[in-house]
């Protein structure tokens, strides 16, 4: 069987969005961005015995040991993906081009004769994390095997929009009203205000981005007047408006579309959200399992997928539920044609089976003043008793090193942000808290400063 090569960006949403497409207000994050840019390490976890996995910064060598201790072993490049400096262009022209690439882009423009040259062999099959642009290019450049959907495809059974009609296609309750004008945005927002606060969703939001919480009809107007901004002249609008749901329980089905169109259901992950962004996923309680049992929820997820397949789309689906305070349940929320976080916590699953276990898959917020090593910090939770090992049976197992302290494209002085991005396998609840309170006095003493 042939090897896979394995690499993606993991904003795929920033990538997909088209340029005539207006944008809710937000403040631009240098710092946020190079930490999602490093996350490619986390792909690990689908990587087979002599499988390929490229990332845009190249693995730190103690991470790479390490994870190899896991029977991990697969190849990887140790140093990022740059580009040459042209004659007539500066270092920091290059950087900005290189930060506004996605990996793929990024692979397409390399110059020949750096690692993924000599890493990836003629006819190996491409493993994306999402299809993205650039990624059919990076396909042919390499003579990689081309599995894989048509990028328009891939990037309209993403949109919110494309979500809320597959409720009516299914003939599932359909609370989203889709708004194509700033007029529409208010009427209809003024409506829903009357009833409640409401969400504005962003045709390509992603977790803890592009939902805009609305509470109350100044802050609906001071969004409308921002659209009507010179920024947004001449923009599209086309947004989705749904009630703010009061939910109990957020969880996602992961599922896989074959190329012929079979599916096949992989998991279910129960997930914390910190807001609407991604705090931790955790296996689902038997009660949670019971309930989709009873609600004939596996057979909406195989119906989204065959509608899915017939729109021309396969590969990795992650279906984003709930469960409302009110007892009911609410079975598309969003669907994401992609991997997704919930997949990699599947695929660590995995990886670390054993009975009477527990894993989790979490992410800690950071702030670093000076350089801090990575080795150091794996030496800590060694000595502490809390790294995974195959010996050991409980941990924490360090998912990826880049994200702890990510190159700032920004060059500004201060704090460096960055996030741990770990997995947890622990007995019981009084393992879990012994563990995470022990990771965070070694984050701690490792010179990190923790923001939560």
């Amino acid at each position: 069987m042939k090897n896979a090569v394995h690499c993606g960006s993991l904003e795929s949403e920033r990538y997909w969005r088209e340029e005539d497409l207006a944008a809710l207000p937000s403040v631009p994050d240098a710092k946020a961005l190079a930490i999602v840019q490093a996350m490619d390490e986390l792909l690990f976890v689908f990587c087979g015995s002599g499988d390929i996995l490229l990332t845009r910064h190249g693995m730190n060598k103690a991470q790479y040991d390490y994870l190899q201790s896991l029977d991990y072993s697969f190849k990887t490049n140790m140093n990022p993906l740059t580009l040459a400096v042209e004659a007539s262009g500066t270092a920091q022209n290059v950087l900005n081009t290189m930060n506004a690439m996605n990996v793929f882009e990024l692979l397409g423009r390399l110059n020949p004769g750096q690692e993924p040259d000599r890493l990836i062999p003629e006819g190996a099959w491409l493993e994306p994390f999402a299809v993205l642009p650039g990624t059919h290019e990076a396909v042919k450049r390499y003579k990689l095997q081309p599995v894989l959907p048509d990028e328009q495809t891939v990037r309209r059974v993403n949109t919110k929009t494309y979500s809320a009609a597959m409720r009516d296609r299914l003939l599932l309750p359909n609370i989203a009203l889709v708004v194509d004008s700033v007029e529409e945005l208010l009427q209809s927002g003024q409506a829903l205000l009357e009833k409640g606060a409401l969400l504005i969703k962003d045709e390509y939001g992603v977790s803890g981005k592009g939902n805009q919480l609305v509470d109350s009809e100044r802050i609906l107007r001071r969004i409308a007047g921002y659209l009507e901004s010179s920024r947004n002249q001449d923009k599209r609008i086309k947004f989705v408006l749904e009630p703010l749901l009061d939910r109990e329980t957020d969880f996602s089905c992961q599922f896989h579309i074959d190329p012929e169109g079979r599916i096949s259901i992989l998991s279910v992950q129960q997930l914390v959200n910190h807001g609407f962004a991604f705090g931790e996923s955790h296996s689902p309680e038997p009660a949670l399992l019971e309930r989709l049992d009873r609600e004939d929820y596996w057979e909406i997820m195989h119906s989204i997928g065959r509608e899915l397949y017939a729109d021309g789309y396969f590969g990795d689906v992650c279906v984003d539920s709930m469960l409302l305070r009110d007892g009911s349940l609410a079975p598309l929320v969003e669907i994401n044609a992609r991997k997704s976080m919930s997949l990699i916590k599947h695929n660590v699953d995995r990886q670390l089976k054993q009975e009477g276990m527990h894993t989790c898959l979490l992410q800690v917020p950071l702030a670093t003043m000076g350089e801090v090593h990575y080795a150091d910090l794996l030496g800590r939770l060694e000595r502490e008793g809390i790294l995974f090992s195959r010996g050991a049976g409980e941990g924490v197992i360090p998912l990826a090193s880049g994200t702890l302290q990510p190159p700032d494209p920004s060059r500004s002085a201060g704090s460096t942000k960055g996030k741990l991005y770990a997995a947890l396998a622990y007995r019981d609840e009084d393992s879990k808290h012994r563990l995470t309170r022990k990771l965070d006095e070694s984050l701690l003493r490792s010179g990190y400063t923790i923001l939560r």
